[in-house]
């Protein structure tokens, strides 16, 4: 349990029931197939997240809008016994978020998701003396409208955002949000659909101090507002049997990291390294093995200087 002086995670986001049905092909219309293993567990980007700060060390509060289904409930325990603090979420009576993925022998993975009870998150539910009092205030997932105003509202070290699928709204309100945003989280093809419609200077110039950009097996590349340019790379240390959640356990540990040393290296290597050891864990949260740990940070590489471009852009 991670000690009281240690820096607070605020985590802001979904709260899932995730189903993960894992098959050897994916079945044609009409046609069914048997899965080798069916598992339901809580998930969500910013439960997985939290569920990872506090893996890490640091502490980790959960804010979420989650059903009052007894699953859901269950779901919510699961998450309180793995260190998170959960007593700031909000429940009501809707149906859970649930995803419903499809992982294939590779550990690859399609996704189905329905929103639930997510959709009640409003930021009137987050507190302003949790918000006043966190040292990380990380939102994941979230319409920038809401990431807007919560980010004005606090005053925390760090701030990051993950929009994932919001990543297509309006780039005024993507504007808007980033001028508030130290450390921006994406995936390839949310840096693409971005800048297509935002220079990355301009990203710089609203305020983003460091874009990290994750290329699944190929690690990641952080991009400074300095001019500064990482690559990171850490090969799993064992056989990936669900990429699930790879990102969520990346960015907490890359947070995590850079509060505690400042160095965006050191991050973008702990953060390579989180996410190469959650593929080999079934689920969408980081199953956590020290020693296991330790062997991928051993294992990660990070370059300075490379063709960060180059890297993003290759498939």
């Amino acid at each position: 349990m991670p000690k009281a002086n240690t820096p607070l995670h605020v985590s802001v986001g979904n709260f899932n029931i995730d189903v993960a049905v894992y098959v050897d092909k994916m079945p044609g219309l009409d046609e069914s197939v048997n899965a080798r293993e069916v598992d339901i567990r809580p998930g969500g980007a910013a439960t997985n997240y939290a569920v990872a700060v506090s893996h890490y060390g640091h502490r980790s509060s959960l804010i979420a809008s989650v059903s009052s289904n007894p699953l859901a409930k269950m779901g919510l325990e699961t998450v309180r016994d793995m260190g998170v603090d959960v007593s700031h979420v909000s429940y009501v009576d809707a149906q859970p978020g649930m995803v419903v993925s499809i992982v294939y022998p590779d550990g690859s993975r399609s996704m189905i998701r329905s929103l639930g009870a997510n959709a009640y998150l409003t930021p009137d539910k987050v507190s302003q003396e949790l918000l006043d009092s966190s040292s990380v205030v990380h939102m994941a997932t979230l319409h920038p409208a809401k990431a807007l105003e919560i980010s004005r509202r606090t005053r925390a070290a760090m701030k990051s955002y993950d929009p994932g699928v919001y990543v297509h709204t309006d780039v005024s309100e993507l504007r808007e949000v980033l001028r508030h945003i130290d450390v921006l989280f994406l995936n390839r093809q949310e840096y693409a659909v971005l800048t297509g419609k935002v220079d990355v200077r301009e990203l710089f110039n609203l305020g983003v101090n460091i874009i990290v950009v994750k290329l699944g097996g190929k690690g990641a590349v952080a991009l400074t507002r300095d001019g500064g340019v990482y690559h990171a790379y850490t090969a799993p240390q064992g056989k990936p049997v669900d990429t699930t959640g790879a990102g969520d356990a990346f960015n907490a540990f890359f947070n995590a990291a850079y509060i505690d040393t400042g160095s965006v290296r050191e991050a973008l290597r702990y953060g390579a390294s989180a996410g190469a050891l959650k593929t080999l864990c079934k689920g969408s949260m980081l199953c956590w093995d020290r020693g296991l740990f330790k062997r991928h940070l051993e294992a990660s590489i990070v370059e300075e200087g490379v063709n960060a471009l180059s890297l993003i852009s290759k498939g």
